[in-house]
């Protein structure tokens, strides 16, 4: 069981909120502004996933971080699963999409288990950090969105800003992974 969902209102996000939605649950999608360029676009996406899928919306706003027009944030996804945390401190389960392939640290096994410590050491165990496509390519996301029929228009996957800039990392794997 998932009570939250980080969800960026990407391909990687929406598809896990469907697979979580297709076996019956109902998490909150949980949206992190820390001040990404692409916010706007970003959370416009997460609200029509979660319309799309019955599911609600938490939302928080954080301000004062240096955060990079594009490209790796450091520690990200520690960021939004501590503030997820602090948002639903009865969360049974926080769930993020991240897959292999990226490169990034905090997009692996190691971060997964290394944050499922500390979840348990700070919750007693009774926090679990669920990541299911972590050792999973983004054409293996993409091909379960297509069986799980996730709408990948309403997704947002520009770094940038709020429309699609294409020439962004994101954007221009987004453009290959959907030529297929």
């Amino acid at each position: 069981m998932s009570d939250l969902v980080l969800c960026s209102g990407g391909i990687d996000s929406a598809t896990l909120a469907a697979q979580l939605s297709n076996v019956g649950e109902t998490p909150e999608l949980c949206f992190i502004d820390y001040g990404q360029p692409a916010a706007g676009g970003e959370f416009r996406s997460v609200c029509s996933i979660a319309k799309n899928l019955r599911m609600s919306v938490l939302r928080t706003h954080v301000a004062g971080l240096d955060v990079p027009d594009k490209g790796e944030i450091t520690a990200r996804n520690l960021m939004l699963i501590t503030l997820a945390l602090a948002m639903r401190p009865s969360a049974r389960s926080i769930a993020l999409g991240i897959h292999a392939g990226t490169g990034y640290r905090d997009c692996s096994l190691e971060f997964v288990d290394l944050i499922q410590k500390v979840l348990d050491f700070h919750r007693d165990g009774t926090c679990r950090l669920v990541a299911p496509f972590v050792d999973w390519s983004k054409a293996d996301v993409l091909a379960l969105a297509i069986v799980l029929d996730v709408p990948i228009e309403l997704t947002h996957s520009c770094e940038s800003g709020d429309e699609p800039c294409g020439s962004c990392r994101s954007c221009r794997d987004r453009e290959v992974l959907l030529a297929g």
